[in-house]
């Protein structure tokens, strides 16, 4: 049996044989929304009870890991897999025919063993390298090589389990698991971070103690009336952060809505005419989910490699916080604050960060699109497919992808070197859930909702789809 039909064999979840109606999209969405929470919240068995350290720092959010819990991975896994396949994949190295639908299949298949293949790899590592450490009482009683067993089996599961949610989402609901589950987790991050009425304890939460409130808005009402400096207020209350959230949410927003339209024709009606969308953001906000795993994978093997008394790419203390060279790659979350406060700033921290970003998302943007169907060539197929042609040129599909490279590249390089910096400074503002979190989210809302309105035109009005077809171009 040949390679490819072992990876096309692989179990999946079966595509609906119909054609899925708004309510029952949005049912399997939320349901999987839900079973993805709960994993959030199942703490590993076995897992030493008190504070475990977190390996992925500030980056944890943008991964949609629960560090200690079945989702302690996250969809980094999925996100490595992805990473490592395409640029197989754009090296000639692995050739997938992503118009055919045993190509496709082949495609998803080694992403999905090498995403279980990384689940099983950095969960091991994680386990037995001591940074999940077992429970002693357990140890005892079954032996510490069966203890860090059942760790690990815990952590496969709940990698394989977020897998197949991708995979449900991407089939029976709106948008894809990936999007929904760091969207998810950035909304509860910066709704915690903001209101949340809580006593800050030694990084604890509790409701009777002394200490500063969790939530920003609460803990600077609380202290205004001992205020007398604005910018101690800023920095003593992180209401910079609140107004640096809603400035890199209107941003986003409208960085969204930017859009070059190309017109075209339905070369099987006259007169019917409209315009094309070409997004600004072309690639949307993958290559930034991209670099961002790969930062993270980044901190992952420091830390390892910390514990093996390996320190030259840096190191990373108990609290967190990042030492040597590793640090200049990490989000500099404080430095619209220094400046503010007039603290001493890292001019070379702040450079070093925003090129690796706006390079980084440049790199992967143009590879996304070139396996994801998005490329000039690939787009007027699909166009031509559905009747359309560009007004004043005969129906070709070689005249549609000779209009779009006029676009597709240029917005493929300056989209992606755009969203890198937007995602860069936004980070530099401190806002709450990160200025990645936010900017991916506001990002994933935004074509969530282009996506369920598409779907709402299309159950009112069936007649459409013999127009825009199923796949839908528009």
């Amino acid at each position: 049996m040949a390679l490819s039909d072992i990876l096309t064999s692989l179990p999946s979840v079966a595509k609906p044989d119909r054609r899925l109606g708004f309510k029952e999209k949005i049912k399997w969405t939320a349901i999987t929304l839900i079973v993805f929470y709960i994993l959030g919240e199942v703490t590993l068995f076995g897992l030493q009870k008190g504070p475990t350290g977190n390996i992925f720092g500030e980056l944890q959010i943008i991964l949609a890991s629960q560090f200690g819990t079945l989702i302690t991975l996250g969809i980094g896994p999925i996100v490595r897999s992805s990473i490592i396949i395409q640029l197989l994949s754009g090296a000639g190295v692995l050739k997938f025919d992503m118009k055919s639908p045993e190509g496709k299949a082949t495609y998803m298949g080694a992403q999905k063993v090498l995403a279980i293949a990384f689940t099983l790899f950095e969960g091991g590592i994680l386990v037995y390298s001591g940074q999940l450490p077992v429970d002693p009482g357990l140890a005892s009683s079954i032996g510490v090589g069966s203890a860090n067993f059942l760790l690990l089996f815990q952590i496969l599961l709940g990698g394989i389990i977020i897998i197949y949610l991708d995979e449900i989402v991407s089939k029976w609901g709106f948008g894809s698991g990936i999007s929904l589950f760091i969207a998810a987790g950035v909304s509860m991050e910066i709704a915690w971070r903001a209101l949340s009425p809580l006593i800050d304890i030694g990084g604890k939460a509790a409701w009777i103690g002394q200490g500063p409130l969790i939530g920003a808005i609460p803990n600077f009402v609380s202290k205004f009336e001992f205020i007398r400096s604005p910018s101690l207020a800023v920095g003593q209350n992180d209401m910079l952060a609140v107004t640096a959230t809603i400035i890199v949410f209107v941003v986003t927003m409208y960085a969204q809505s930017i859009k070059v339209e190309v017109p075209i024709s339905y070369g099987r009606i006259a007169g019917f005419a409209r315009r094309y969308p070409l997004p600004f953001i072309y690639a949307s906000n993958m290559p930034v989910i991209f670099i961002s795993a790969l930062i993270a994978n980044l901190r992952f093997w420091v830390a390892i490699l910390q514990n093996s008394g390996v320190s030259f790419l840096g190191t990373i203390d108990s609290s967190g916080i990042a030492h040597g060279p590793i640090r200049y790659i990490l989000p500099y979350g404080t430095l619209a604050k220094d400046v503010i406060l007039g603290l001493p700033v890292n001019v070379l921290h702040g450079v070093v960060y925003f090129s690796v970003l706006v390079l980084g998302s440049i790199l992967f943007s143009k590879l996304w699109v070139s396996v994801s169907g998005m490329d000039a060539a690939s787009l007027s197929d699909k166009l031509s497919e559905a009747g359309m042609q560009i007004p004043g040129f005969r129906s070709d599909p070689r005249v549609i992808e000779k209009i779009l490279n006029r676009y597709v590249p240029y917005l493929t390089v300056m989209g992606g070197a755009f969203v890198g910096a937007l995602s860069a400074g936004a980070d530099f503002t401190g806002a709450l859930g990160s200025g990645t979190g936010i900017l991916l989210t506001v990002g994933i809302i935004y074509h969530l909702y282009e996506e369920i309105a598409r779907e709402q035109v299309l159950e009112m009005h069936p007649a459409i789809r013999s127009f825009i077809g199923e796949g839908g171009v528009f």
